[in-house]
């Protein structure tokens, strides 16, 4: 396989992984919204509504002249058509010393530049890329954001982190401003570290924000939590990781009610019906690889008519195109014995050392 079908090869295959699911399969009416018109949005009985706490919602008075947010919570953007970027944030600032976690539903389809999640200074121009289609978080120094197409940006640096996400899925935000790390959850399950020198010092204050291009795009805030850094934080954040071991806390009366405080450190994402059945696709994908892989290494041999044992050769190093058939002829010729980069020698050196270390008598 060419580098250049590889490559391809692996876009296409990324591209469909890279793909999230919904949270769940709430349906959701297919009515137009309008400036005068609100779309009715049915209750999730699927477990998104396991906190209705609001340490903070969207702000309303510094809002974005091309948006409507109802009742704090749900943002309506570009109600009748798009002309540039709506960026929103929210009432309060992210107090400093304390954990931060929010979370998201997205009510409708997304699509266009961007949409974006994350957070913001005070120093943020809400209306900068107003009447421009920008990815407006993470352009400068001063904001940090997650955008629907799975990439994160800060400072005008766009970086891959986590699956695309549309209609359906649940963002959470999590910004530890104890430590400076920002952390995003899709469907209630950790995409991992974004970034980790989130400002902690007082001069400047961090909202959260979240801006859109897409006309008639909506989202909807359903719950925003703080909790200040203390010894029985820590501790959930290890018991969590452990069932068996929550369970027990959890049948205790008197630390049930931290447990259901610091529930959204006990996220975990449920285990989808489908699952086997794509597992079993990614390993035929495997197969099909090692097959082709396979396929190659013997032309290139049998093309070359080389002397060599074909054992010295590494298969990986002919997917990766470091090997040709010119590099076996001109070895061939030399006489030179080529020597494999799957030698064992340094695994055997490897296990020897954790033999004396471990298993020996002391």
């Amino acid at each position: 396989m060419s580098h250049n079908h590889r490559t391809i090869y692996n876009m296409l295959l990324s591209s469909s992984e890279n793909r999230s699911v919904p949270f769940c399969n709430c349906e959701y009416p297919a009515v137009t919204r309008s400036r005068h018109t609100a779309k009715k949005i049915e209750r999730c009985r699927c477990g998104e509504d396991t906190s209705t706490r609001f340490d903070w919602i969207w702000d309303v008075g510094c809002a974005h002249p091309d948006t409507k947010i109802t009742n704090g919570t749900e943002i309506v953007f570009h109600p009748v058509y798009s002309q540039g970027t709506a960026v929103i944030r929210g009432t309060q600032p992210l107090q400093q010393t304390m954990h931060h976690y929010w979370e998201i539903k997205v009510l409708s389809q997304l699509a266009g530049t961007d949409i974006m999640l994350g957070i913001g200074t005070d120093k943020v121009d809400l209306l900068a890329h107003r009447f421009k289609f920008s990815s407006s978080l993470g352009l400068d120094d001063q904001s940090w954001g997650y955008s629907y197409r799975g990439l994160t940006q800060h400072n005008g640096q766009l970086k891959y982190y986590g699956k695309k996400f549309s209609q359906g899925r649940i963002i959470g935000v999590y910004v530890d401003m104890f430590r400076g790390v920002l952390e995003f959850y899709l469907n209630r399950r950790s995409q991992g570290r974004a970034y980790s020198n989130i400002p902690r010092d007082s001069n400047g204050r961090i909202y959260p924000m979240i801006c859109s291009t897409s006309a008639k795009s909506s989202v909807k805030l359903i719950n925003a939590t703080s909790f200040r850094d203390s010894l029985v934080f820590n501790c959930m954040k290890v018991i969590s990781k452990y069932p068996k071991l929550l369970e027990q806390v959890n049948a205790i009366p008197g630390l049930r009610r931290h447990a259901d405080d610091l529930w959204f450190l006990q996220l975990r994402e449920p285990k989808k019906p489908d699952e086997f059945q794509r597992n079993n696709l990614l390993l035929e994908d495997e197969a099909l690889l090692c097959g082709m892989k396979k396929k190659k290494f013997n032309e290139i041999v049998s093309n070359s008519q080389a002397h060599a044992s074909t054992e010295c050769i590494s298969e990986d190093q002919i997917y990766d195109d470091m090997i040709t058939e010119d590099n076996i002829k001109k070895h061939s010729l030399s006489g030179t014995r080529t020597i494999s980069t799957s030698s064992s020698s340094d695994d055997d050196e490897l296990a020897l050392m954790i033999s004396r270390e471990f298993f020996c008598n002391h």
